[in-house]
Formats: structure tokens, sequence, C-alpha cells
């Protein structure tokens, strides 16, 4: 089910070691990556390699990917979640071993069976094969932009939302429980909240990718998005089609998981998450989130019918007003 996972300190000047003591050779894999820093990471350690580089995660880009990688061995991305997707689902469709180089830490896809990809521009959650190699350099991660990092808290935080939604769902027979993943998903939350290292610092990073992988391993273990995807991520898919300019998804998803805690009547882990997100800069109300009112009203309204089958509090018609009160 799982795959193996290097992490450590400017672990990249190692990387050729690294891949050769996991089977994967220069003249066998392809490169690919992002336009900006992992551009300069190919360039620096990746000179030798067949690469190509990835402009966005859609579904034109996987077809034509898959025409340049098929007569490779394995696949290696170098990038923030675009590029980590596409490889990964790529990958996959193709039956290759596919590794993951994070240069960022924006959201649980780093260590999950799961691949975000583009369809008439929105994003459609793909079910493949997680990473055979994760290799995190906590060096270029914790220098990667903050709004990126910030994107992968509320990514990580949304877990505790989505439990709550998993819970209420077996309770009224909705759904069925596998323990077991749902602890592995919170865990990694709670653990994370209650973090006390300095934001952003180096064990502060290293906290968040354990958060982040034990997610990607629920996700594994569960099958589904399930242990990490409940009512806020629909209401995140949901201001995806509502506003013109998206934020991104991490950032949306801890946003309203804010939101949701309080319909399930959890206002005292709303108060700890509220203020944890004031600790590292987080937004807590709409106004930081730069979201009116009336798009998030529709958003929450629109948010059920995106994913019928997948109960949430949401599916319960709760009463939203105390809840919005909170958050503006």
């Amino acid at each position: 089910m799982t795959g193996s996972i290097v992490h450590g300190e400017n672990i990249l000047e190692q990387i050729h070691l690294l891949l050769r003591k996991y089977g994967f050779y220069p003249d066998e894999g392809i490169a690919i990556h992002g336009s900006g820093i992992s551009r300069k990471l190919v360039d620096a350690y990746f000179k030798e390699w067949d690469s190509s580089v990835i402009e966005d995660s859609t579904f034109d880009t996987v077809k034509e990917l898959e025409g340049i990688v098929k007569y490779k061995r394995f696949l290696v991305a170098i990038g923030g979640g675009k590029v980590i997707d596409t490889g990964k689902v790529t990958a996959g469709n193709l039956g290759l071993p596919f590794v993951s180089i994070p240069t960022t830490l924006s959201n649980d896809g780093i260590f999950s069976p799961i691949g975000v990809i583009k369809k008439n521009h929105i994003p459609e959650s793909i079910l493949t094969k997680p990473p055979e190699l994760l290799i995190l350099d906590y060096s270029i991660i914790r220098s990667s932009p903050k709004e990126l990092l910030l994107a992968g808290i509320g990514d990580l935080i949304s877990n505790l939302s989505a439990i709550l939604d998993w819970k209420l769902a077996v309770k009224l027979k909705k759904d069925t429980e596998d323990t077991p993943s749902m602890e592995l998903s919170y865990e990694g939350a709670e653990t994370f909240l209650e973090a006390e290292e300095e934001p952003f610092s180096i064990p502060f990073i290293k906290t968040l990718a354990h958060g982040l992988i034990k997610s990607g391993l629920a996700m594994q273990r569960h099958g589904s998005s399930r242990p990490a995807s409940g009512a806020e991520h629909l209401i995140s898919h949901a201001l995806d089609k509502i506003l013109e300019k998206p934020l991104i998804h991490g950032i949306q998803c801890g946003f309203a998981t804010l939101f949701t805690v309080l319909l399930h009547g959890e206002r005292g882990l709303f108060l700890r998450i509220k203020e944890f997100y004031e600790r590292v800069g987080f937004p807590t109300t709409l106004e930081q989130l730069g979201v009116s009112e009336e798009k998030f009203r529709e958003a929450v309204k629109l948010a059920p019918s995106l994913r019928p089958n997948r109960f949430t509090i949401l599916h319960k018609n709760p009463e939203i007003e105390d809840a919005l009160n909170c958050i503006t």
C-alpha cells in the first residue's frame, strides 16, 4: 500500500545516490517540473535527464505527457501540487513507478492516491496510485512562498472537519466505518494543531509534512479521499465554480473548516483552530479571505449537490446563521 519516504535538509544534493538506492537511474526516467523554482532545481540536479515542463494540471496535459513518458521506466515530478498531481495521474495511467519531490507543502497530495486534474477549468479528483518514493527536502520547502505553506496548513487542519462528517454519516447509516483510517487522518491534523514550534521553522515544517503524509496514508488505506474530504472540501469546490478567481484549494478548505466545525456544534474546536490560524497568519474572516458573504452563502448552498453520495453536515440542511456570524 505505502511507498518509501526520504526526508531531511539539503538532501537534493545527494539526489542521484538516493534514486539509485531505490533503483531509479537517469537514463531510464524523465523529470517533470514547473516554471519556477522547480525548473532551477532540475537545471541544478537533473542536468542529464530528459525533462518536460508542466504549465497546468489538465486532462489535456496528462494526455500529452503520456505520449512523452510512455517509453520511460519511471517518472519523477519536482514541483508544487499541479506538477505532482499531473505526474501522479500520468504515471498511474501508464502503470509506471512515480517519484514525488515536492518543492512546497500546499496539500496532502504529496503521498496520497488522489490526483486533482482540471476538466473545463473545474478540478476533478482522480483515484490513482500513490508515489513509490517521496523525497522531502525541508530546506527547499521552507523557502517556498508562505501562501502555499498556508494552503498546506489549511488542507491538513480540514481533516478535523472531514472526520466529523464521516462519523456523522456512520451514525446516520449513510456510510461505513473505517476506524484505522479515521484515526490516522485525525491524528495527523490534531498533532499539528497542537504544534508549539515556531511557525514556518524547520521543526514546524516537519510536523506539517508528517501530518500531510498521515493524511495521504489514510486515503491510501481507505481507497478514497473520505478521510480527508468533507463539507469543507465541497464548499471549496463550490467556490471554484462561483469565484472568478478561486483561491488556493487548501486556503479555501482550511477557511471553510472554521464554518463547518461550527455547524457540527464544535465551538471549542472552532476556537482552537481560530487561535492556531491567527498564530500562523491564516485568514479567519471572510474579509481576510477576500470573499463576500453573498458568494460564500452561494457556495454553501451549492456544495451538497456537488457530491450527493458523500454525506456531510451540509446534507442535513443545518441552520447556518450563527456559524456565518463567527466568520464575518
